[in-house]
């Protein structure tokens, strides 16, 4: 199984998304969108793994409060575009709290800086400058999803296999 740890957003914060990928689809030529049951923030990429259990326990073990959450902005990483989120010291002591688990669990993880980031299009192609802007919502992120990556019927999918509440 493909797996990763991310966070599902509130209905404000989740509108705000959609409403941005429509306004990059209206500006496209051409790209590969988010589709909405898509959109999340990744807290943790852990890859391939027949041992789920292993991350549940990680996710049960790890120290955690509820987190304010601030969403809003964009930008883009080359052809990558994408809602900002807000620095936060609670959300990255809970990000590096898991990445650290999942390491200290024998999990080979991605060691490169917690950039949190929801990606919107990949690939997006326009004839014109794209312009973008999200507006700022706040939540309260008072839950951690286990996520299954896999392709069905050629659609990326992801499922929750395990939901922590915080």
């Amino acid at each position: 199984m493909r797996l990763f740890i991310a966070v599902h957003f509130s209905d404000e914060i989740r509108k705000n998304l959609l409403d941005a990928v429509s306004c990059l689809r209206a500006q496209a030529a051409s790209a590969n969108f988010t589709r909405p049951e898509n959109l999340h923030l990744t807290l943790a990429f852990i890859g391939e793994t027949n041992d789920d259990a292993k991350v549940r326990r990680v996710m049960d073990a790890v120290p955690a409060e509820q987190v304010p959450l601030t969403v809003g902005g964009a930008g883009r990483f080359g052809d990558i575009w994408w809602a900002g989120v807000d620095k936060n010291p609670s959300l990255q002591k809970l990000a590096d709290a898991l990445r650290d688990g999942l390491l200290e669990a024998g999990f080979d993880m991605d060691r490169r800086a917690f950039k949190p980031h929801i990606t919107l299009a990949r690939k997006l192609v326009s004839d014109a400058p794209v312009q973008l802007d999200i507006p700022r919502a706040t939540m309260t992120v008072d839950r951690i999803s286990l996520m299954k990556s896999e392709r069905i019927d050629g659609k990326l999918t992801y499922t929750e296999v395990y939901g922590r509440q915080l």
